[in-house]
């Protein structure tokens, strides 16, 4: 505008129509005579509204009013609710259309079982275009037989829009379970099984045969419409003897047929055996374990063992009676060779058929080995002893060691027995060592010896204290602990100290007056990998 050369003010009339009734607030122009810009930002404004405009200027010569302006203001995006797809019992696909009219637009869709909906889905991007998009959402987690509210929701800087209010029902075709078989007979069985109506009226039935093409169903059953599995179960009769029958349970509903997974049992099947392990071994006697289930029928077991797995040797046959129960059973047997390892294996039989359960072994003891003690000082011996069962002088038994560090047994030195079949070998381990004894080709359990570092303490005659620790290597560095022995009879450190390159140390220690009982300690962690801790004699120091 041009104020013509006398101070001007101007506003700007809006409304939507000519008749505008809105302006904005009055501004100066100045008094110049030349042609001025002026603009004014309006707020508050309708989305998708057409208003109209004009500037108004007024000065002491008059008002004057510019031609009338059009615009129209950017629409909220356009949200339309479509119908749910891929429903099952717990999820569903919920679709829509968003038109973001031109303008930068997010949209989600609102969920819940009532219309105050409750939850949401992540936000997503339409994009800014004019035209209308699919939106589309997976929802997961739902419960199963309920119905569910949703809408579709789209939001921009014009405003939100929310799609119309949408339902869906979550009851799906049944979920089904075959469980197996039970009170199997000669010629019958109950076939058993778990399915969920998932809120639809549901009905089943059992399909079965001698194969998985099945060929004979039970009758129809109904199993309501709830939201709970529900166990179903169908009793068979007249069906052939020691024969394989597979079966299924197929369920049916409004929204469709499930079938459930293929089970097998057999009829008058054969008692279970399984081997259990050997007790009380000796040198000629064993106890042999086992369990057998007689699955309903007369059952008889037995072992079989030898020296190898041809067996060659049974047990007497016994009764495990004719229930459905598993039950341990056990027989002893004598006469075995020394030193010998020996298989066996455990039978069931009854008129369903025979069953062996798998092979397991044992080794009779050949000779014993036994310690006074499973632990020793370095340095020291420790006597290892034990039997042949010949009994008989003059026998040659092999001791055998593995230290720690080592990958298996060595042999370490040969001895004779005495009259009576007795050996014994003065062992001394230098580390943690695991020993065994080897006779006729047949070898001891193994005992293993733990093995203490030598602690020494003494008082020298300047009144300090020397420490020295031996073990098969150095303790250079490892730290020991002077202890006083307190009235209560409790160890307390007194000091410490750090061993030297020849695992010896000399110190000095504050006393308190009177009678002192001392020794040296060093820890297992301080004495290392193979050794346990270790202690001094302990000795009496009198301070005046």
């Amino acid at each position: 505008m041009n104020p013509g050369g006398q101070a001007t003010t101007w506003h700007v009339e809006f409304g939507t129509s000519t008749s505008y009734g809105s302006q904005t607030a009055s501004a100066s122009v100045g008094a110049g005579s030349a042609n001025v810009a002026v603009s004014r930002a309006l707020s508050g404004l309708a989305s998708g509204t057409t208003y109209h405009y004009r500037v108004v200027a007024t000065n002491g010569a008059g008002t004057s009013r510019g031609a009338d302006g059009i615009f129209t203001t950017s629409s909220a995006p356009t949200a339309v609710t479509g119908a749910a797809t891929d429903v099952t019992p717990t999820s569903a696909t919920v679709n829509g259309t968003v038109d973001p009219n031109g303008r930068s637009t997010v949209w989600y869709f609102e969920y819940g079982t009532s219309t105050s909906y409750g939850a949401r889905t992540a936000d997503r991007n339409a994009g800014s275009g004019g035209s209308a998009v699919s939106a589309t959402a997976g929802l997961a987690g739902l419960a199963r037989g309920r119905l569910y509210h949703y809408r579709l929701v789209a939001t921009s800087d014009a405003g939100t829009s929310r799609g119309a209010d949408q339902t869906f029902s979550t009851a799906g075709a049944p979920s089904v379970t075959t469980d197996a078989a039970s009170s199997i007979g000669l010629t019958s069985a109950r076939l058993n099984g778990r399915l969920t109506p998932n809120g639809a009226a549901t009905s089943w039935y059992f399909e079965y045969g001698t194969t998985r093409s099945y060929g004979s169903r039970t009758s129809t059953r109904n199993a309501g419409s709830g939201t709970n599995a529900v166990r179903v179960s169908f009793s068979l009769s007249g069906l052939r003897r020691t024969t394989t029958y597979h079966y299924r349970l197929v369920a049916t509903n409004a929204s469709g047929t499930t079938v459930g997974g293929d089970v097998g049992f057999q009829t008058s099947l054969a008692p279970a055996a399984r081997t259990g392990a050997a007790q009380g071994v000796g040198t000629t006697t064993a106890t042999l374990t086992g369990s057998t289930d007689p699955r309903g029928r007369a059952t008889t077991w037995w072992f079989e063992y030898g020296t190898t797995t041809r067996y060659g040797s049974r047990t007497p046959s016994r009764s495990a009676g004719s229930g459905v129960v598993t039950r341990t059973v056990t027989a002893a047997i004598t006469g075995l060779a020394a030193g010998q390892t020996y298989h066996y294996r455990l039978v069931a039989r009854s008129d369903a058929g025979t069953t062996n359960g798998g092979n397991a072994s044992f080794a009779t003891v050949g000779v014993t080995l036994s310690a006074p003690a499973l632990r020793v000082v370095y340095g020291r011996g420790i006597m290892l002893t034990g039997l042949v069962p010949t009994r008989r002088a003059g026998e040659t038994v092999t001791v055998l060691a593995q230290q720690l560090g080592e990958s298996s047994l060595r042999s370490i030195a040969t001895v004779a027995t005495a009259a009576d079949g007795s050996w014994r070998y003065l062992a001394k381990p230098r580390i943690r060592t695991a020993y065994a004894a080897s006779w006729n080709r047949g070898r001891s359990p193994e005992q293993t010896v733990a093995v203490r570092p030598a602690v020494a303490l003494r008082r020298t005659a300047a009144g300090l204290f020397s420490t020295r620790v031996r073990g098969a290597r150095s303790f250079s560095g490892r730290i020991v602990q002077l202890q006083r022995r307190t009235a209560s009879g409790r160890w307390v450190t007194v000091k410490r100290v750090r061993l030297n390159a020849r695992s010896v140390r000399l110190f000095r220690a504050t006393l308190p007056r009177g009678t002192s009982r001392l020794r040296i300690a060093m820890s297992v962690n301080q004495a290392g990998a193979g050794y346990l801790a270790g202690f001094s004699r302990t000795i009496v120091v009198r301070r005046a």
